[in-house]
């Protein structure tokens, strides 16, 4: 079962191991990546996070589809961690759909726009954040689970709000927590 999907451009790194890991509960950690996959070296290195808690698995996006899918009845909690956008909706656009994407570093060159101080996007980005909100992705923005999700587009977009986003405002979102399913005050 898919617990958490991640776009990541740092991949795994200590947020990812120390914050969601004990959050969401999980067991398996997949680094989905055509360029890490086919990178042994850094392959390797990502796999020595493993630990008898904790497998780490990294595999292109397309063997990615084909484990989950093979595996999508098994007991394991994966968390699922994508280094762009790009590779996410890929994922998606292969069948193995999911409710919640979580965004927690996307960093680019200066003149990309700032939705929170680790996500800077470029208009490609937005693009493929707008689809997946039409396909009913709920796009949940924190670096660590202890932050408040900033949603993309935030409550009341197109209402004439101030945004750094560019969708009408770029408000905490309160009550239902996305990823979890517990309600929040």
């Amino acid at each position: 079962m898919i617990s958490l999907v991640r776009v990541d451009d740092r991949l795994l790194h200590g947020q990812i191991i120390c914050a969601w890991v004990p959050y969401v509960e999980a067991n398996a950690l997949i680094v989905a990546s055509d360029e890490v996959a086919s990178n042994g070296l850094v392959r390797e290195i990502m796999g020595a996070c493993a630990c008898d808690e904790l497998k780490v698995t990294v595999l292109k996006v397309d063997d990615a589809v084909l484990e989950l899918r093979k595996n999508s009845g098994g007991d394991d909690r994966v968390i699922l961690v994508f280094a762009n956008l790009t590779d996410a909706m890929r994922f998606y656009e292969q069948g193995v759909k999911f409710k919640t994407l979580n965004i927690g570093n996307i960093h680019h060159a200066p003149g990309g726009r700032n939705i929170s101080p680790s996500v800077i996007v470029d208009r490609q980005d937005e693009e493929i954040m707008e689809r997946f909100v039409a396909l009913g992705v709920v796009i949940d923005i924190r670096d660590v689970p202890a932050k408040e999700p900033i949603l993309f587009p935030a409550p009341g977009a197109g209402e004439g709000k101030n945004c750094d986003c560019g969708k009408g405002g770029s408000i905490p979102f309160k009550g239902l927590n996305p990823l979890r399913g517990q309600h929040r005050d």
